[in-house]
Parts: structure tokens; sequence; C-alpha cells
């Protein structure tokens, strides 16, 4: 029969095995490098404090990731063999002669991480024991709170019990951040767990009741808060009696109940409740059905209880009146005496004081009114502002859906070239539009147009911009070609505008001052040749200017001197050369696009730098094998998208005769492949792979005939 293998605490694990390969003297070394791993609070520390630190195992981890010069002390009641560059103590972290000594070594620095691993000798009384753990770690935050720095971190080890939660809530009052974590080094039988207390908040004064086991463990007894938890449908346990009180019955007087910050547990606790004072008991409220109840509470259901909170509720409002009304007899005594002498003062002081509160609402009514049209001037801007930008973003969604074309809405209902019968509102109006004159019509336009700006308006706007972005020779520079260009256009394109020739030169508006491809080619013919610009002026003489006065509506007029007009003569190979322009100039990068790019190719560099710490961390591991090491970089990096790139393969066509090994052709590089000039080898070759990747027939393989077919096949051979 085989010998039974120990389990528990003396197993000897993976951990244990490889505190003794790496030489760390014991395998809860492993902890703290998981804990670090996860929390990175070791390598940028300074000075450490290691409390119960024997054996060393984690001074040994703190020397090896903190950096270079820092200073590691380690306390302990037994004595730790010496570590280089490490101070070790031997004193009780309960005791003042501990911090003397700490006190002593660190002299005016502040450490960076306090550590702590201690735990009590464990007994037979797991209560006992989990008490004297929390004392313990009560002790080593004491020690903390004196020597951390602000924004330290605090490390230690606690038993889950249930001194557990006070002990978390301890810490949150010194700590920002806290937080609970078992490390894989960690037994899973094992109640210890590890709190990891960020960011030290260094507070000026300490209460000494945090570090008071007495009340930092105190065990607070819960109220009953509704009628619902007196009468349990459970039988409730047996607890026992409370310390000093050996009797289950207890007699109160109303008052102390009317008295009682929770009614419902003072009913919890009483047994009987008797009348004290003679008004109370003869009062309306007071039935006898109330008496009968207040006799015996134990055996009240919810109905009576509910009954006797209404009453309590009734006579505590009947005391206040009564209180308020001896209250008001006292005060008005009082004041027979003192009115008589004071009246006169007091008059003159009213009125001081009605004056002046007069000018103060008057100028807090100043204010409030400048602030109400203050705020209503904005939120109209606001208003036109969003309306503005929602009618631009309607605008472009049409244009991206080929439904509007660029500076032209199909959908707009507010053209004032279109004509509406919604405007027109009187009779005469409408018999004489329906005679053909449209007089009427345009001044309905003109009316809706009355609250836009004007042409000039807005040119003066413009300029004022212009002239708040330049400096004064910079503006005058301006001024001066402006004057100069109006010379010239006056020369060559006025008479042609008039003449109804030239409609891409004309100006009526600035934002038909952006010319298409046929202005720009016909500008490029004038500004190029004066003999040309000539002809054009000769050619505008022509059938299509005259105006003659015909008896018809002035739209019909408008409407053709709008279309009868002679051709512009521009060849379509110059239109197209500025519309290739246009386009050249439209697929450029947009600016949204070049950020879009930009944050991209940070969002990569970010992805290589975690990439890149994540692999380090990985690398330095010493717990796990080369094998893993590489599994677990690889998926670092293929999560990070920072994989192998698809090597680019050359095809070179191979030359009759060659064989299987061909060298390098002159002027390839990388990897290159031989194929035949029309593929057909490989293609039949990769359908030879194809089908036996599928397991159909290939070379020695038998048929489905198995035995019976090869021999069937060699009778026929036969044959």
């Amino acid at each position: 029969m085989g010998k039974k293998l120990k389990v528990g605490k003396t197993r000897k694990d993976k951990f244990y095995h490889l505190a003794k390969e790496t030489g760390y003297r014991s395998r809860s070394s492993f902890k703290l490098i998981q804990l670090n791993r996860k929390f990175q609070f070791l390598q940028k520390a300074r000075a450490l404090i290691d409390l119960c630190a024997a054996p060393g195992g984690w001074l040994q981890v703190a020397s090896k990731f903190m950096p270079v010069s820092s200073l590691i002390i380690g306390v302990d009641l037994v004595p730790i063999k010496p570590i280089p560059n490490v101070v070790t103590l031997q004193e009780d972290i309960t005791t003042e002669k501990c911090r003397q000594a700490l006190r002593k070594e660190l002299q005016t620095w502040k450490v960076d991480v306090v550590l702590n691993d201690g735990a009590p000798n464990v007994g037979a009384n797991w209560q006992h024991d989990a008490f004297s753990q929390a004392h313990l770690t009560l002790m080593a935050l004491k020690l903390a709170c004196e020597f951390l720095t602000k924004g330290g971190t605090f490390v230690t080890k606690v038993f889950r019990s249930k001194d557990y939660q006070p002990l978390l809530w301890i810490f949150q009052q010194f700590f920002k951040k806290v937080q609970a974590t078992k490390p894989q080094a960690s037994r899973n039988e094992s109640a210890e767990i590890f709190v990891i207390c960020q960011g030290f908040v260094s507070p000026d004064k300490i209460d000494s009741k945090f570090f008071d086991p007495k009340h930092a463990f105190k065990e607070v007894e819960i109220q009953a808060k509704t009628v619902r938890e007196l009468v349990p449908v459970k039988k409730p346990k047996a607890e026992g009696y409370i310390d000093g009180d050996l009797t289950l019955y207890h007699s109160f007087t109303v008052t102390a109940f009317l008295k009682a910050d929770n009614p419902v547990d003072f009913l919890g606790k009483a047994s009987e409740i008797t009348f004290d004072n003679p008004d109370l008991e003869s009062h309306s409220a007071t039935t006898g059905e109330i008496k009968e109840c207040c006799c015996d509470i134990k055996v009240l259901g919810r109905k009576e209880l509910r009954l006797l909170l209404n009453w309590r509720s009734k006579l505590r409002r009947y005391l206040a009146k009564k209180l308020k009304e001896e209250a008001k007899q006292l005060d008005q005594e009082i004041s027979l005496s003192s009115d008589e002498e004071e009246s006169n003062s007091e008059e003159e002081q009213d009125k001081k004081m009605t004056k002046e509160e007069e000018e103060e609402d008057e100028e807090e009514e100043m204010e409030r009114k400048l602030a109400e049209l203050k705020a209503e001037e904005v939120a109209e801007l606001k208003r036109k502002k969003r309306k503005l930008l929602k009618e631009r973003r309607k605008q472009r969604e049409r244009v991206e859906l080929k439904m509007d074309l660029p500076g032209v809405s199909i959908a707009d209902t507010n053209d004032s070239s279109l004509f509406s019968l919604s405007t027109i509102k009187k009779q005469k109006v409408l018999a004489d539009i329906s005679r053909g004159d449209m007089q009427a019509a345009n001044t309905l336009v003109d009316e809706e147009d009355d609250l836009q700006l004007s042409e000039e308006e807005d040119d003066e706007a413009d300029e004022m911009s212009l002239a708040s972005d330049l400096d004064e020779d910079d503006l005058e520079e301006v001024k001066q070609r402006q004057k100069e260009m109006e010379k010239k256009c006056a020369s060559a394109s006025c008479c042609l505008c008039r003449r109804g020739c030239l409609w891409p030169l004309c100006f009526p508006d600035k934002k038909a001052r952006i010319l298409d491809a046929e202005g720009l080619a016909l500008g490029c013919q004038i500004a190029t040749s004066k003999k040309r610009a000539r002809d054009l002026v000769d050619s505008s003489f022509h059938r299509c200017v005259s105006e003659e006065l015909w008896d018809v509506p002035e739209w019909f007029l408008d409407d053709e001197r709008k279309h009868r007009k002679k051709p512009v003569p521009v060849t379509k190979e110059m239109v197209d050369e500025y519309n290739q322009k246009w386009k050249e100039i439209n697929a450029r990068p947009i600016k949204r696009v070049a950020e879009a790019k930009a944050r991209k190719k940070r969002r990569m560099l970010k992805k290589m730098e975690q990439a890149k710490k994540k692999a380090e961390a990985v690398v330095n591991t010493v717990d796990i094998s080369e094998r893993e090491k590489m599994a677990q970089l690889k998926s670092i990096y293929k999560k990070a998208g920072l994989g192998k790139e698809k090597r680019e393969v050359t095809y070179v066509v191979s030359k009759k005769g060659a064989g299987k090994k061909v060298r390098r052709p002159p002027g390839v590089k990388g990897v290159f492949k031989v194929v035949d000039s029309r593929m057909k080898k490989d293609m039949r070759g990769m359908q030879r792979k194809e089908q036996h990747a599928k397991g159909g027939k290939g070379k020695g393989r038998q048929s489905k005939g198995g035995k019976g077919g090869v021999k069937s096949g060699k009778g026929r051979k036969g044959q």
C-alpha cells in the first residue's frame, strides 16, 4: 500500500520549488511579485518599510525591483539574516521602541511604501486568531500613517472575518483608492487576502480611536425600523440576556414613550406602558382599547402596534401645541413693559430701514431686468445659431445623398424667386395678379425681405472684418489693389454685362463671385489677349440684345432677358481643363481626414507602448517557463494588432528547361516564387492539395472497394 501524501500547508507546490530554484527565502515572495505586477508600486519607490519581514523574502523582492540606492528597512520580532543593501531591525511593531528605531534610521525621510505580511501564531480558536490579525493590521496602519509620504502605498495582509469590513472602512479614511485582491501564489484554502491602499492623504490630525481595536471593532446594536420587524414570521433565535439585565419584563412610562427617538425599537423592548400624567390619560385620543394595549405589549399584533404609534403622534402634537401657547403668553407679558420705552426709537429706525430697503429693492429690480434682457439676447442668438447650423447640416446631408446640388437647395421653401398664393391676403391683389400684373407679387416679396440685410451691408461687414484682421499698411495696399481691379473690370466686363452677353462675369451678389469652369476659361481669354477681349465686345451686338417692350407680364420679360443670350465662345477643352483643376483641388485630404489619420497613428503608438510594457513585465517574470513567455508575448502583440505583416511575394516566370532550383533573378528582392507562364501546374497542384485536405482520393489511397477492388483490378489487368 502506497504512502499517503501530505495535504494542506505542508504540501510542496510549484511556488515552493520555484522559490528554491530562484534563491528566494520563502514562497510568499511570489505573492509580492504578483501584487507588484498588477499595481506597479515598487518601481517608483525610493524608500520602503517591511513590517513582520522574517525570513526576508519580501525584502529580496523589494531590493530587486526598486531603483538602485533605495532605502529598504525590515522589522520583525525574530532576527533576519543579512541581505545586501537592506537594513534589518529586531523589534516589536506594537511598541514605542520600534517607532524610535525607525525614526533613527529614516531621520528626515518619508517612505513611499509600507508592507505588512504579518500574522499571529494561530491556535485552536479561530475568532481569537482573526481578532489578533486585525489588531496587528491596525498597529501596522498606525506606523504607516506616521512614516508614509503623501500619495504613498500601504500593502497589508488581512484575514476574512467579521472585522474585515471595519478595517476596509478605516483604510478608506486615509487612502484615496483601496482594493482587495488574492494573488495566485496564495493558497485557496487560506483565509488571507491582501489589501492595496494607494494615495495616502496625509491628514494633519488623526483621531486615536481609529487605532483602538475596542472602538474600531465595536459591535453596533441594530435597531428596528418598521413594525414588520417587531412581529417576525419565524421564531427568533435565542441570544441570551443583555449585559446587566437579567429580566425579560420591562415597564416604561408614557413620557418615556413620547421622548423615545425610535418608537418602534422602544416597543420592541417594552412589556408594559404606565400612565404618569393624568392629562395624557384623560386625553380624547387615549381610548379604552389603547389602555388595554398598554397593559401587555408583547402579545400585540401589527394592527395594535400601529395603533399605539398613531396614538403617540397625536399626543406629541397636543403637547407641542400646549407648549407654544404657554410660550406666547410669556412673551406677551414681557413685551408689555418693554414696548412703551422702545416705541419711539423703533419708529425712527423703521423709517430709515424702509427707505434703505426701498432703494435696495429698486437697484435689485433694475439689475434683475438688465440680467433678464441680457439672457433673452443670448438665448435669441443661440437659437438663431442652432437654426443656422441645423439648416447647414441638412444641406450637407442632402448634398451627400445627391438630393441637392452644392449651393442650391431644392427643399428650400423660402426662395424669393418662387411665387406662392399663400402670401396673397387681399382680394384686390389677387384680381391684379389674375390680370397679369405682377407688381403686387413683387411688393409682397419685398415685404418678406424687409428683415434681411442688404448686399451693401454685407460688403461693409466684410470690410470691417478685413480691417480688424489686417494692419494699416496691409489694409491700404489691399484697398489700392481693389481700386485697380475695379478700373480694369469696368473697361472690359461692364459693357458686356449690360448687353447680356457675359453672364458668368457679372457680380450682382457676393455668393456669385465664385466663377464656374466656363467663367474661368472666358476670363483667361480676356486676361491673356487684348484682341480676344475686343472681339468679345464686338460680338456682343446681336439680335438677342434688343429689348422690345411687349404687352406681357413683367415676369415673362425677366425670363426672356435671362435666357435670350448668345452662347459663350469657349472651347470644351478649356472648360474640361478647369473642371479637372477643380477636381484635383477637391481631391486633397480635408482637415478632418488628416486629424483622423493622426488620431489613428496616436492610438497605434499608444498600443505599442502598452504592449511594450506588458512584454517587459512578462520577460522579467521568473515564475513561468520560456515557452509560456513566448506564448504570452505572441498573444500580447496579436491583441495590439502588431503581428507580422504579410510578406510580398514576387512571381518569376520560369524559362524552358530550367530545373527545380532557380537562382535569384537580378533586381528581385524579398521572397520570390517561380511559376510557368500560364500557371497551369500551380493551379493543378493547389487543386490536388484541396482534394487531399477534404479527404478525397490521393496517391497511395485505396478505393472504396477495399481489397476486393484491388483484386478485381488485378484480374482485369491479367485479362
